[in-house]
C-alpha cells in the first residue's frame, strides 16, 4: 500500500490521550474513536465528559488526518472541539451532545472547513459484526467538500480488483457526509477509483492497495493537501494508526535556490541527464530559484523514484559541483538549496515542503543556508510593537535560537499580522539582517531562505519563496 504520512496519535510530538473520563463506576465503557478531517483546520484539543464539558482536553494536539481511540463511560456526552491557535490559545469549533451505546464503536469525525463555517462533527455507529474473521471489514465515507466541489455533487466509487477495467456500474454512489458499509471481501490486491456520478472521468486512482485477511479499516475521501490534480487523497483509518494512499498519479514535485555566493558563478541545472549543455534550467544566478518566482505549489514535476540532479558552472559540462540521487516517493515536495563555498565543495539540501493552509494561522519556515554563519539567531517582532527599528531585538527571544546551518524550523504556526525578520549572531551582539516589514496573512504558506547579501561576506539576506512571492 502506497502510504504516506503514517502517524500514531499516540507516538507523535505533542498530542496526548487519555482514556476512561468519567467517574461513574456503575456504568459499562463504550469505544469512541476521534478523527481529525478538516482540511483547512488547526491542530485540535477533544473535551468529552457525562454532562458537562470538562475544560480539560482528553485529546490535545491532534493535527489534520489523525485519529484517537478513547474508551468514555456509556450514555449522554458532550463533545467539543477546540481549534489551537498561535500563542496556546484555544477556540471552539466543534460543540455537540451525542448518546453512546456500550456495545456499539463510534467514530466522531471533524469534517468540513473552518473558513466557510461548515466544520462539524459526523458522528458514525459501528456494531463491529462481520461474516468471516479472515475477509477484509471496509467502511467508507465521503469527508472531503473539495470533492463535492469539484463533481459538483455525488461521486462514483468503483472498487474492483487491481487491473481490471472500469466497470460499467458503480460498487457504489454517495454525497458529502454520507458513508457506505460495512462491506467484506476477500483478502487481496484492490484498485479504489472515484469518478463524478455518471462520468467515466477518473479523478482518484488509488493504483494497487494490497489488503491483508482480517483487517477492518475505516477509509475516508478526504481533501488531497499534497500534490497533484487530484482533488481527494483516501485516509485508512485502524485502530488510532492513520496512513495515506494519494492518487497514484500523484508524482513529485522539486524546486531549486542557488545559494551559494561568489566565487561560484551562475550554474546549470540537470534533472536525470549528463550535462550536456541542454540543462532543465541554465544560467541561474546566485539568489534565483527555480521555478522563477517559486510561487507556493510551483514545482518541476518528476516521476517517483530515484532522480538525479546534477549542478555545473554555467556552460561547464565537465566538472559537476552537485550531483546527487533523489529517492522520492509520490506525493514528495522538496525544495534543494545549493549552498556551501565552491573551493570546499558545495551541499545540497533537501527540505521537505507542506503547504496545506490553515485558516486560522500563517504558517512560516525559515531556511539555513548561509554557511558563512554557522549558527545564528532568528527573531520576529510585530511591526507595530517597534520591529521596524533594532533597538527592539535586545530585548526579544528569539524565535530561532542557535538555529544551525543546512537545518529548516519547520513550519512555524504564527499569528496574522505584519512582522520585521531579524538575523543575528547566536550570542545577539550582531545585528547581519533585518527585513522590511513583511505581511503574514492568515492561510498563508511563507518560507525564508538565509543566505549571504551578494559580495559582502558579513551582511546575511534572505530569499523568500512561497506566499512572500505575488504570481
Amino acid at each position: 500500500m502506497n502510504t504516506k504520512f503514517t502517524i500514531s496519535l499516540a507516538t507523535v510530538g505533542s498530542i496526548l490521550l487519555s482514556g476512561c473520563f468519567d467517574s461513574d463506576s456503575d456504568s459499562k465503557n463504550t469505544s469512541v474513536r476521534v478523527v481529525h478531517a478538516s482540511s483547512d483546520a488547526p491542530a485540535v484539543n477533544v473535551r468529552f465528559s457525562g454532562g458537562a464539558l470538562n475544560t480539560n482536553p482528553v485529546v490535545s494536539g491532534a493535527d489534520y488526518k489523525q485519529a484517537a481511540e478513547l474508551t468514555p463511560r456509556a450514555g449522554s456526552s458532550s463533545i467539543a472541539i477546540d481549534g489551537i491557535l498561535p500563542g496556546g490559545d484555544t477556540t471552539t469549533v466543534i460543540e455537540t451532545d451525542a448518546s453512546f451505546r456500550f456495545d456499539t464503536h463510534y467514530d466522531v469525525i471533524a469534517v468540513g472547513k473552518v473558513g466557510d463555517s461548515s466544520i462539524a462533527a459526523l458522528v458514525l455507529a459501528d456494531n463491529g459484526n462481520r461474516d468471516s474473521a479472515t475477509s477484509v471489514r471496509l467502511r467508507i465515507a465521503h469527508l472531503s467538500p473539495d470533492a463535492e466541489a469539484a463533481a459538483a455533487g455525488p461521486v462514483d466509487v468503483f472498487v474492483t480488483a487491481a487491473g481490471d477495467p472500469l466497470p460499467a456500474d458503480a460498487t457504489f454512489t454517495f454525497s458529502f457526509q454520507e458513508s457506505v458499509g460495512p462491506l467484506e471481501v476477500p483478502a487481496g490486491d484492490y484498485q479504489i477509483r472515484v469518478t463524478p456520478t455518471g462520468s467515466d472521468t477518473v479523478v482518484y486512482d488509488s493504483g494497487t492497495v494490497p489488503l491483508p485477511a482480517g483487517a477492518d479499516l475505516l477509509i475516508g475521501a478526504v481533501d488531497n493537501t499534497v500534490f497533484g490534480d487530484s482533488p481527494v487523497s483516501l485516509l485508512v483509518v485502524n485502530g488510532a494508526d492513520t496512513s495515506e494512499i494519494l492518487d497514484v498519479g500523484t508524482g513529485a514535485g522539486i524546486r531549486a535556490a542557488h545559494n551559494s555566493a561568489a566565487p561560484t558563478p551562475n550554474v546549470d541545472i540537470y534533472v536525470n541527464e549528463d550535462p550536456d549543455l541542454s540543462p532543465a534550467s541554465g544560467d541561474v544566478a546566485f539568489g534565483e530559484t527555480v521555478p522563477a518566482g517559486a510561487v507556493t505549489g510551483s514545482y518541476v514535476e518528476l516521476a517517483t523514484g530515484s532522480n538525479r540532479v546534477a549542478v555545473t558552472a554555467a556552460g561547464d559540462t565537465s566538472t559537476a559541483v552537485i550531483d546527487e540521487t533523489l529517492d522520492l516517493a509520490n506525493g514528495d515536495l522538496r525544495t534543494l538549496v545549493a549552498a556551501g563555498i565552491l573551493a570546499d565543495g558545495l551541499d545540497l539540501f533537501a527540505f521537505t515542503d507542506d503547504n496545506r493552509r490553515i485558516v486560522t494561522e500563517a504558517r512560516l519556515r525559515v531556511l539555513h543556508g548561509a554557511v558563512e554563519a554557522q549558527s545564528v539567531d532568528v527573531l520576529l517582532i510585530p511591526t507595530a510593537a517597534g520591529g521596524a527599528g533594532s533597538t527592539l531585538i535586545g530585548n526579544a527571544s528569539p524565535a530561532l535560537d542557535d538555529f544551525q546551518y543546512g537545518t529548516s524550523s519547520g513550519y512555524v504556526s504564527v499569528a496574522a499580522d505584519d512582522y520585521v525578520i531579524f538575523i543575528t549572531s547566536d550570542d545577539g551582539s550582531t545585528e547581519l539582517y533585518k527585513s522590511p516589514s513583511l505581511t503574514l496573512s492568515a492561510g498563508g504558506v511563507y518560507t525564508a531562505l538565509a543566505r549571504l547579501e551578494e559580495s559582502m561576506a558579513s551582511v546575511a539576506t534572505v530569499t523568500l519563496l512561497d506566499d512572500f512571492v505575488i504570481p
